[in-house]
């Protein structure tokens, strides 16, 4: 047996296939699976890993496919390939593969081919055969007998079969029942003998029903004949059975012709059926110890995170103790790992874990690993664990492994993975470290990753003097006296044998003796070793802490962010249902304020402007949310002075201080000016600075600028679109002048003298009511302000104030 052999064994690879095949529903996939090998070459293990991980997903997703125990149709697909004729049976088996085909690939064909590319990949070698079994399902019935309706001919001849059958039985009934013939039978009943229908007659009594003699019984007493009545029957019985055979043969013929010509469709539906059925047995495994992909590494990294050994885990019955899992790792730099600890504390377990885990990545299969794994494809992987001593050879213990490292050294190079338990045992220890020293050193440098365990302490001293050494131990708790299985990496570990044997009951003075004759150095260094432990131990619990610290910081801060999307959407729909309210207010308010203008402006009295001003401010008292909070828009920090020029707010308009009160309350009323008009409104309802009208910018060109949609006119002078003033007019005697009826040289010199008075005493807006008519007036009136040293702007009126038929002026 040669090394790669003994590496199979050693590793259990045979054990590990017997669980794969007992996965498998098809005899083929069995065998498929008991004769799995390491593949060679990446890219055919890439595709493997991705086809077990493709079939997992399904199974953990409750969508297994639908794949079926075939039947073995290898010897089957044989003789039709050569010709031979199918029997009933086998036509059914071919039946079965195609049905189940067509199931399969439209399961397939449901998944998203993005997803999975390698399972949908078999779609075009499924074929559902629907001309076959249509064929098949006529003629031949699910127990394998051939249907009458299989063809017109042997419907024909069944049916004069039965009737012939039925003629012989009621011939043979009407002897029974005859009262002279009945005396000579033993029973009266009717039976067969070589396939004919016979009668049991008394042999004293033979000569009463002629016939002919087929048996008789043991004693001799009883005789079976075929009576001469229905002899002629039974021959033309014996003709039409005939005939339905030869019918019967040349349907399975033409049966056997119809799946000859789709024989390479049959063979590519089997063997890719075959082979769903061996991925999803590696899949179904691979879930049963929970396997994952790992990522196959490019740069010979190998990251296994929280390794397990997958027979410990397939063989836990669940009152074992729970498998513990390792993260192992090896790079370029690091190849060579050292692995010490405490006998019975897994370290044999770690190397076959690692050893397996490689073999498996060849195989396509998953590993029990964790997220983030990475495995490396290592083109060969050679073992010496266990103890191979043989008595027939006349080999000792260190004879075996010598023999087993010396074959490994002249196999193994680069990228090869090399495991070898208790290297340089069963010899002197020094000789025996010395080596194991030097083997491991050619190893390291052939560019071989090797894993090897060891109690030898010179071994634990290469990771600081030798590159492309590290050590690693398995940890032993102190408290219980027992091996955790813990993988340290980076650490030396000790032996611990003297705990070991007092844990195990040896008598305390000899353990005190061995401690003594262990000498201080070989004590100092375990009690380095225990102190570096213990050290690692704290620095690993405290980056722990800090681990949880930062989840609990990530968790608090994705708290935060949630509950702060929440608050923004709550303040969101708070704005949105505030802005609808304000907008239904503001609606209301300015339908009312359009009533209010429209009542003053046909009674434009002074009274009654008033009245309509403090309707105005009612309206906006009623609107105290349309104000923004803090300073008021009206409020004056400066005194207010006669003469000044102010705002008035509620009505949106110019006008002049012309008494002060001398209370500095807001509320205190200042009597304003607007033309001729004298109102009095709050200190509050003014606002220091001159009044820009609409939304001009000053221009007496404002008229060229674009109007809100909805609320422009066209001018029919200049054609360009007029804005409309931000505030309403409001009509009197001084500040409106009525064209209508004048003629044009009339009506400009009428205008000419209005704006002169409206310059020198009350200012804008002005009102020009010059109708519609022919529409001369109007061009020329506007024509006239567009060129006219007082217009600063004008439009045409809004619906309620006259619409095309006035224009609003406003002074400069």
């Amino acid at each position: 047996m040669d090394i790669l052999a003994r590496t199979l064994r050693a590793l259990e690879w045979e054990r590990l296939k017997d669980y794969l095949a007992a996965e498998a529903l098809t005899g083929w996939g069995q065998e498929l699976c008991l004769a799995l090998a390491p593949l060679s070459g990446t890219a055919l293990i890439e595709q493997s890993l991705d086809e077990t991980a493709e079939a997992a997903s399904l199974i953990q997703s409750r969508t297994d496919l639908p794949v079926q125990a075939l039947p073995e149709l290898r010897g089957t697909l044989a003789r039709l390939a050569a010709g031979g004729d199918l029997s009933a049976l086998e036509l059914l088996d071919l039946k079965a593969v195609a049905v189940s085909a067509r199931q399969v690939r439209a399961s397939l064909a449901l998944l998203d081919k993005d997803s999975f590319p390698r399972l949908t990949s078999f779609m075009p070698s499924l074929h559902g055969l629907e001309a076959l079994t249509a064929a098949i399902d006529e003629a031949v019935e699910e127990g394998g007998a051939i249907k009458d309706s299989a063809s017109r001919r042997l419907g024909q001849l069944r049916r004069q079969m039965r009737a012939t059958d039925g003629q012989v039985r009621d011939e043979l009934a009407r002897i029974i029942h005859s009262a002279t013939l009945s005396k000579a039978l033993q029973e009266p009943l009717y039976t067969q003998r070589n396939g004919r229908y016979v009668l049991p007659v008394a042999a004293s009594m033979r000569h009463v029903i002629p016939g002919i003699v087929h048996d008789s019984s043991a004693s001799g007493l009883t005789v079976y004949v075929e009576p001469m009545a229905v002899i002629e029957l039974a021959n033309k019985m014996r003709l039409l059975e005939a005939e339905i055979d030869q019918e019967i043969a040349a349907i399975l013929t033409a049966l056997s012709r119809a799946a000859q010509g789709d024989l390479d469709k049959i063979e590519s539906s089997f063997e890719s059926l075959v082979q769903l059925d061996f991925i999803l047995a590696r899949a179904r495994l691979g879930v049963r110890y929970g396997g994952s992909r790992p990522e196959i590494s490019g740069d010979g990294s190998l990251f296994l995170r929280a390794a397990g050994h997958p027979l410990l885990i397939l063989r836990d019955d669940g009152q074992a103790p729970a498998v513990v899992r390792n993260d192992i790792a090896l790079n370029g730099r690091q190849r060579t790992m050292v692995v010490t600890g405490p006998n019975t504390g897994g370290k044999t377990v770690l190397l076959k874990t690692a050893g397996l885990l490689a073999l498996m990545v060849r195989a396509g299969l998953l590993l029990p690993v964790g997220p983030g794994s990475k495995a490396v494809v290592f083109p060969a992987i050679y073992a010496d664990i266990g103890d191979e001593q043989s008595i027939e050879q006349n080999l000792s213990t260190f004879s075996s492994h010598m023999r087993n490292i010396i074959e490994v050294i002249g196999r193994a190079g680069e990228g090869s993975l090399v495991l070898l338990d208790e290297i340089g045992v069963g010899t002197d220890p020094r000789e025996g470290a010395a080596l194991a020293q030097a083997v491991l050193a050619h190893l390291n440098d052939s560019g071989a990753y090797t894993i090897t365990t060891t109690h030898y302490g010179e071994l634990k001293a290469l990771a600081y003097s030798h590159p492309g050494f590290v050590n690693a131990s398995l940890e032993f708790d102190e408290q219980t006296l027992s091996p955790t299985y813990r993988l340290r990496l980076g650490v030396p570990g000790s032996s611990k044998a003297t705990t070991i044997a007092r844990r195990l009951g040896l008598a305390p003075e000899l353990v005190r003796a061995a401690e003594s004759l262990l000498g201080s150095e070989g004590r100092g260094l375990s009690e380095l070793l225990d102190l570096l432990g213990s050290r690692l131990e704290e620095v690993e619990a405290e980056r722990q802490r800090a681990k949880e610290a930062a989840s609990r910081a990530e968790e608090q801060e994705r708290q935060a962010r949630l509950e702060r999307t929440r608050l923004e959407g709550e303040l969101e729909a708070l704005r949105s249902r505030t802005a609808a309210e304000l907008a239904q207010e503001l609606s209301a308010a300015r339908q009312t304020i359009r009533a209010l203008v429209a009542e003053l402006q046909r009674a434009p009295a002074l009274k009654h402007a008033q009245e309509v001003k403090e309707k105005l401010q009612a309206v906006e008292q009623s609107l105290p949310r349309l104000r923004p909070a803090g300073k008021q828009p009206g409020r004056q920090d400066k005194p207010l002075t006669v003469g000044q020029t102010v705002r008035v707010l509620s009505l949106d308009c110019q006008a002049t201080v012309e008494a002060v009160p001398g209370s500095p309350d807001p509320e205190a009323l200042v009597t304003v000016r607007r033309g001729n008009l004298r109102i009095k409104v709050p200190r509050s309802d003014l606002q220091e600075g001159p009044f820009q009208a609409g939304s001009g910018s000053g221009s007496r060109r404002a008229a060229s600028q674009a109007r809100p949609a909805g609320s422009g006119r066209q001018d029919s002078g200049k054609g360009q679109a007029v804005p409309a003033s931000s505030s309403p007019f409001v009509r009197t005697g001084g500040n409106t002048l009525d064209l209508r009826g004048n003629r044009v040289e009339e009506a400009l010199a009428r205008l000419e003298r209005f704006l002169d008075e409206a310059a020198r005493t009350s200012g804008g807006p002005l009102m020009i009511i010059h109708g519609h008519g022919t529409g001369a007036i109007k061009s020329a009136v506007r024509s006239y302000l567009d060129s006219c040293a007082y217009a600063l702007s004008f439009r045409p009126g809004e619906l309620y104030e006259g619409g095309d038929g006035v224009t609003i002026v406003e002074l400069a």
